[in-house]
C-alpha cells in the first residue's frame, strides 16, 4: 500500500536526513560584529579601577594590531613602559609591527569636576585636535594628535569614579594627500578597539 506523506512532512525529513549525513560539518556561527563608538554607550557601563588586560579578547588585539602583537602591561605602582615615572594605574600595551594599541584606568577614585579638569587639558595638548567621543563615559574627549611620526587617536572617559582611557597609534600616512582618508580610518578603528577596552574594563567591575 502507497502512503502519501504531505509534503511539508517530506521536506522536513528530508532535512533531517540531510543534516544527519553532514556528520555535524556544519559553518561555526559567525563571531559578533565589533561595535562602534557611535554605537556604544558608557554612561551606563560600571568600570572597575583593577587589572583588566588579560579580559581583552585576543580577537580585539590581532584586529587592532595585526599578528605579531608583543605585550607590555604594567600595574600600580610599577613603572610606566620607556619610563623612569611611577604607574597609579593599570594599563595594556599591544604592539605589533607597526601599531601599538593602549588602555588604562586610574586606581585613584576620579570625580566629574576632576574629569572635567582632564577633559580640558586632553584638548589643550599641542598637536591634537578633537574628534567625536560620543558616549565614552560622562564627560568624555576624543582627540588626534601628530607626533614623533605617528598619529595616535585617544578616547578618554569618566565610568562611574573611574577614568579611562585608550588610544590606537600608526605611523603617519605619506604623501599627505592620503592623510585624511588613513585618518578617517584611523578614527573608526580606534573608536572599535576603545569599546572593547571599555567592555574588558567594565567585566572587571562585576
Amino acid at each position: 500500500m502507497l502512503v502519501r506523506v504531505p509534503a511539508a512532512l517530506a521536506t522536513a525529513l528530508m532535512g533531517a536526513v540531510l543534516a544527519g549525513c553532514g556528520g555535524g560539518t556544519a559553518a561555526p556561527p559567525a563571531p559578533p560584529k565589533p561595535t562602534p563608538l557611535a554605537s556604544y554607550d558608557g554612561t551606563v557601563a560600571q568600570v572597575g579601577r583593577a587589572p583588566f588586560c588579560s579580559r581583552v579578547p585576543d580577537r580585539a588585539v590581532l584586529e587592532a594590531v595585526g599578528t605579531k602583537v608583543t605585550t607590555s602591561h604594567y600595574g600600580n605602582g610599577q613603572r610606566l613602559p620607556g619610563t623612569e615615572d611611577v604607574s597609579h594605574e593599570y594599563g595594556c600595551v599591544f604592539t605589533g609591527s607597526d601599531v601599538v594599541a593602549r588602555g588604562w584606568v586610574f586606581v585613584p577614585p576620579v570625580t566629574p569636576a576632576r574629569a572635567a579638569q582632564l577633559v580640558t587639558a586632553a584638548r589643550k595638548v599641542p598637536g591634537c585636535r578633537p574628534v567625536p567621543a560620543a558616549k565614552f563615559g560622562s564627560p568624555a574627549v576624543g582627540t588626534l594628535c601628530h607626533g614623533g611620526g605617528h598619529a595616535t587617536v585617544t578616547y578618554r572617559g569618566l565610568f562611574g569614579d573611574a577614568w579611562l582611557a585608550c588610544s590606537l597609534a600608526e605611523p603617519t600616512t605619506r604623501p599627505a594627500a592620503a592623510r585624511a582618508a588613513a585618518e578617517k580610518a584611523l578614527v573608526a578603528r580606534a573608536g572599535i578597539w576603545c569599546v572593547r577596552v571599555a567592555t574588558a574594563a567594565s567585566a572587571s567591575a562585576s
